[in-house]
């Protein structure tokens, strides 16, 4: 007799307050290749969500629930059903594994089926000083790892600072690594006027931005190169002060918005993609960079060296003058930017969501006995 193909549910917490963002692209990715694989049925129980990606996917990924992305206080209704509606909606599916999206100190679902949590970052545990965790937060993400039967961790990185931080059974902590889910452009080359070096996403804390701007002044390279900011919002006041204290003319450091083609573009046309944070779970922009044939330049904490690997100018990201010299090497050498774009290319093949997925299901499988 066959054996009855493996269900598995992902729960409501990140499509539930969650518009668009890293670890829901990663979810609805996930979900969308496990319910395409043979003897796997993959089904999302959000009641109801605001989650942009999954609302797109709904052909690829069985959902409990709908999408109100643009009904007013959305968030709020969305949270307030994600609680006895979504553990009726789970048990009703009769799942094998469980597969939690974020932190919760009791099961969001009510089922007997196994569980599987993503750790994704410690980076509330190694810097206490940006991101206060007090003692509630802290409680309830150590009862979600207790009571997992199995951790994946999205970098060797985070799973070193998790078994550092928590006293968790190294035994049951595995490690896939992410993709990204961006395109390389095929349309013209962005032009800008001038050369410019990329800043991709949020600005604060330990993203360490105030360094760049810092290293960009001191390089003298704003006399004919750019600074680009993609997303992130606009420049914040103490941002623009600081800017101007260090004498770099307001038109060279732009900030762009858009969508994926438009980011594409703007990697594809950079001199290089700068990323100056001082410690990143996973790091996803740089894989983006090394996707779409941009040289790399960043630290080397947390992930960063693991992901980029030979295919990015390492530095010290909390010496300005570090990075000034980095900024200046490849601005002035288009062999130097040439040869990391060539190993950037060969390393971003390392990583596919579908690598991805195969290796979350064969977490998924001993977890039940089937390897």
């Amino acid at each position: 007799m066959s054996m009855r193909p493996m269900r598995v549910c992902y729960d409501c917490q990140i499509f539930s307050w969650q518009r668009v963002g890293g670890i829901s692209r990663y979810f609805v990715e996930l979900a969308a290749r496990i319910h395409a694989m043979p003897g796997a049925r993959a089904r999302v129980v959000a009641p109801l969500h605001i989650n942009r990606y999954l609302a797109g996917q709904r052909a690829a990924i069985p959902t409990s629930g709908f999408y109100v992305g643009g009904v007013p206080r959305a968030a709020v209704l969305a949270g307030r059903a994600s609680g006895s509606l979504a553990r009726a909606l789970s048990r009703a599916y009769k799942p094998d594994i469980v597969h939690e999206t974020y932190y919760s100190p009791i099961s969001t679902t009510g089922s007997p089926a196994k569980v599987v949590l993503t750790v994704y970052d410690m980076i509330d545990e190694m810097y206490p000083e940006l991101f206060p965790l007090n003692a509630k937060a802290r409680g309830i993400r150590a009862a979600a790892f207790e009571r997992a039967d199995a951790v994946i961790a999205i970098s060797e990185s985070t799973r070193r600072d998790l078994l550092r931080q928590y006293a968790v059974d190294p035994g049951k902590v595995s490690v896939t690594h992410l993709a990204t889910s961006l395109k390389p452009s095929s349309g013209p080359l962005l032009s800008l006027g001038d050369p410019f070096f990329l800043y991709v996403g949020q600005r604060d804390g330990y993203k360490n931005f105030q360094s760049l701007l810092c290293a960009f002044a001191r390089s003298g390279l704003a006399r004919t190169h750019k600074l680009v900011c993609f997303g992130g919002g606009g420049l914040r006041p103490y941002e623009l002060e600081q800017a101007q204290r260090l004498g770099l003319p307001r038109d060279r450091v732009l900030l762009m918005a858009g969508d994926d083609r438009l980011l594409a573009r703007c990697y594809a046309a950079a001199v290089a993609f700068v990323y100056p944070s001082l410690y990143e779970g996973f790091g996803i922009p740089l894989l983006e960079a090394m996707a779409c044939g941009c040289p790399i330049i960043c630290g080397s904490a947390g992930s960063l060296a693991e992901v980029a690997g030979p295919a990015a100018l390492l530095c010290d990201v909390a010496d300005p003058d570090a990075v000034a010299l980095a900024l200046g090497s490849l601005a002035r050498s288009p062999e130097a930017r040439q040869a990391l774009l060539a190993k950037g290319r060969e390393r971003a093949r390392a990583f596919s969501w579908d690598k991805c997925a195969e290796q979350t299901f064969s977490i998924y499988e001993k977890l039940l006995g089937r390897a």
